[in-house]
């Protein structure tokens, strides 16, 4: 995977993951994760990644869509 950050964002990343976790080697890694693993908890819930998966596949949501009859 290769990333883009700005110049500032990146600065700040490594210094508070050596701030965090004590400058080892993996540590930015670590830190890059439980960053996306938090991020993904907020906002990554099984409804919306199927609808996205729908959308691309071009399948109708899971969610029926009927129409009463009169």
């Amino acid at each position: 995977m290769y990333i883009v950050l700005s110049d500032e964002v990146e600065r700040k990343l490594r210094l508070a993951a050596v701030t965090v976790y004590g400058g080892k080697k993996g540590d930015l890694s670590g830190a890059i994760e439980n960053a996306v693993r938090e991020w993904l908890d907020k906002h990554a819930t099984q409804d919306n990644i199927s609808k996205w998966v729908n959308d691309q596949l071009g399948k109708p949501s899971s969610k029926p869509t009927h129409k009463r009859r009169r």
